[in-house]
């Protein structure tokens, strides 16, 4: 990765202006990537902001954000200034993901850097792409890239970034290696604080016990196969939290969770432990991600998904 760290540098030199943007309904993984990155960038006294929507955050986001102070922001209200700034599209490819993608038209030059397997649907128009889908997570790759330039960041940063690890490798179950654990123990080194994470990642009683109810409602297919259909219309954050935890139960191979996410659009996230492949069922819906974890948004009806799933799995 040193040779992506040093490209990654020298293409910085390049611009005076960056904007960092993740992929729509963002996750502690883009923001604590786009969070290193901005340490970078502002280090090396170039000018450099985040994208952040008015949209609603999920409660770990929103927590999140309230820790950070010293990063600017901004929204599609005021980013016209940003027509020579360099787009830095982190943990997603395609545009349709993008979190606002009429960005890419703005500022016309970007860099995209993922951990996610190549997509059909990968801007292909990248002054640098790099995507590798053997890493846990962006932040993986971004505390190396922090440790190899020397970066110092603050705790809060370090903290969001480590709570970001163990979320995308479900608590170091998923796409873990060595590499993984060191990237947790570097980010400990950096000030990230263990308690401070475990109170970001707090959920609420309420919440808690919701998610109880769906899982408990949750069915098995071929043995192996669990699926769970959420009857209210439910955030995609918690559908990744049903699969989650479906697939720590004994005999699961691979899980999904189904609901409608907004009007007449449904949500699909799904884990897999690396042999049953997810990507291919998602895809079928039009969505992305990797073999351990893939997520997709589809006008199809409940019954309509739920029918294929369990085809392409028998």
């Amino acid at each position: 990765m040193d040779d992506l760290f040093e490209k990654l540098d020298n293409l910085f030199s390049e611009y005076d202006s960056f904007v960092i943007m993740g992929h729509c309904n963002p996750d502690l993984d883009s923001y604590g990537a786009s969070l290193a990155l901005y340490n970078r960038i502002t280090k090396m006294d170039k000018k450099c902001a985040i994208y952040r929507s008015n949209n609603n955050y999920s409660e770990e986001m929103q927590k999140a954000i309230i820790k950070i102070s010293n990063v600017k922001y901004v929204n599609e209200a005021n980013i016209s200034y940003l027509s020579n700034s360099l787009l830095i599209i982190v943990d997603v490819q395609q545009k349709s993901r993008l979190e606002f993608p009429g960005l890419v038209d703005i500022c016309k030059e970007y860099v995209i850097i993922d951990h996610h397997i190549k997509d059909k649907e990968c801007m292909d128009s990248a002054k640098l792409m790099y995507i590798n889908d053997t890493m846990s997570s962006m932040v993986e790759m971004m505390t190396y890239y922090l440790d190899f330039k020397d970066i110092e960041i603050d705790s809060d940063t370090a903290t969001i970034m480590l709570a970001a690890l163990e979320i995308d490798t479900n608590n170091y179950n998923l796409k873990t290696t060595s590499r993984t654990y060191k990237a947790a123990s570097k980010l400990v080194e950096m000030g990230a604080d263990v308690l401070s994470k475990a109170e970001l990642l707090k959920t609420s009683k309420d919440d808690y016990v919701k998610r109880a109810d769906y899982i408990r409602n949750s069915y098995t297919v071929n043995n192996n196969i669990a699926i769970c259909v959420l009857p209210d219309i439910s955030k995609t954050e918690t559908l990744a939290e049903v699969a989650d935890s479906l697939l720590s139960f004994d005999s699961i191979e691979a899980s999904f969770a189904i609901s409608k996410i907004d009007k007449d659009i449904y949500g699909i996230s799904a884990r897999s432990l690396g042999n049953v492949d997810i990507l291919s069922i998602v895809r079928t819906f039009d969505g992305g991600g990797s073999k351990t974890s893939a997520a997709a948004k589809t006008p199809k009806g409940l019954k309509e998904i739920k029918n294929i799933i369990i085809k392409m799995t028998k």
